[in-house]
């Protein structure tokens, strides 16, 4: 009994000396809790510092641009237009800072689709741009501005000059219903969808101008050749790849297509078959594609329907939908590693790389060659 009382004695004292040592120490349980706190809101400020910084990139001015023909030029014999050229046609409309998908800090701003656009600076097909307002025009025209004049025409727009702009009000309503399924950025932001319609309304359009002449037009995302962004990769052309035939439309095909899914489950779901990074056709068949597409756009509207391109022509083209004049879509699909490809990418950006590919093997060795020359001018 009294070892017993002796170590329990022996403990609280122990104990009061240590409550006594952080009531009135050099660290009291107040300090040491506002302690903490300040260094968990410290870290918490890192945090979301280094997110905004390099995951959403949220920053104030412009990517700087690689003045890359004071070392490099580019060889006469990708200026001059092929029997089966591809007039490239881009759009960039500044829609600020949006979700993309449903990790966190899965968010878009306009730095990255600026960083992205830089790869248009070494892409020798003749593009037709279409930009909101100057300060992005001067940025596009100085990323073309190692490239010949003629390559590049810019054209400046508002988005409510844009035919898919007019369904804004109507695709807002349907994405306000409780009921309707939420899906970030497609049935979330409205502008979001009416970008992805007004694609087809600049191809149209530069389909009907033709300012270069070319028997090929095809629509590339900003972001489509983003792996290659601030990489010292060489001068690349897109054709139309091997064997293409010219009565159909080019797509990349994201998954598989179910065509017995009916459109409100393919909507609602978000289920994609093609992706909308490229499309790819002949004069003719676009202006085809676009119409069709464009009333599609509206059959699904009045049916209280809405989310992006890629859902709605996969919709379009299910057994329920299917019009009998509609353009037949040919397909790509890229393995993981093909082209240099993984993941999302080699689904959703395989038909640009493919087009890419089928130029270069028109001129053997042209990477080696043209990654040699830019070195030895440096």
């Amino acid at each position: 009994m009294p070892f017993s009382n002796s170590g329990i004695s022996k403990l609280r004292r122990q104990w009061i000396t240590f409550e006594m040592s952080l009531r009135y120490g050099r660290w009291s349980v107040k300090k040491t809790l506002l302690g903490l706190t300040l260094m968990t809101v410290f870290g918490f400020l890192l945090f979301c510092i280094y997110h905004l910084t390099y995951s959403v990139e949220l920053l104030p001015w412009n990517p700087s641009v690689d003045n890359w023909c004071e070392y490099e030029k580019v060889p006469e014999y990708m200026l001059l237009p092929a029997p089966d050229e591809i007039t490239v046609v881009t759009m960039f409309l500044d829609l600020g800072v949006f979700k993309k998908g449903e990790e966190y800090f899965s968010y878009h701003s306009p730095y990255k689709y600026k960083r992205w656009m830089r790869t248009f600076g070494k892409m020798v097909n003749r593009v037709v741009a279409y930009m909101e307002n100057d300060e992005h025009i001067e940025y596009f025209r100085k990323i073309r501005s190692c490239l010949p004049e003629s390559h590049t025409k810019i054209i400046k727009i508002h988005r409510q000059e844009l035919p898919s702009f007019n369904h804004l009000a109507q695709i807002q309503h349907i994405y306000s219903q409780p009921s309707y399924p939420k899906h970030y950025p497609n049935t979330i932001y409205p502008e979001y969808s009416c970008a992805m319609h007004a694609k087809y309304d600049v191809l149209q359009r530069s389909c009907v101008m033709d300012f270069f002449k070319t028997p090929y037009f095809a629509w590339v995302d900003v972001g489509l050749f983003r792996k290659l962004d601030d990489t010292d990769y060489p001068l690349f052309k897109l054709v139309p790849p091997d064997k293409f035939n010219p009565e159909r439309i080019g797509f990349s095909q994201a998954w598989p297509q179910d065509p017995a899914i009916p459109p409100e489950y393919i909507l609602k779901k978000k289920l994609v078959w093609v992706s909308g990074s490229m499309v790819l056709a002949t004069k003719e068949y676009m202006l085809n594609f676009t119409r069709d597409y464009k009333m599609a756009v509206k059959e699904l509207l009045d049916q209280g329907l809405s989310n992006t391109d890629q859902e709605v022509i996969n919709a379009m083209y299910s057994a329920k939908m299917r019009k009998p004049n509609y353009i037949k879509i040919k397909t790509y699909m890229c393995h993981q590693g093909q082209l240099g490809l993984y993941g999302a990418e080699s689904r959703y950006f395989c038909l640009g790389y493919v087009c890419k590919y089928a130029w270069e093997k028109r001129v053997p060795h042209v990477k080696d060659k043209l990654s040699v020359n830019a070195h030895s001018n440096r």
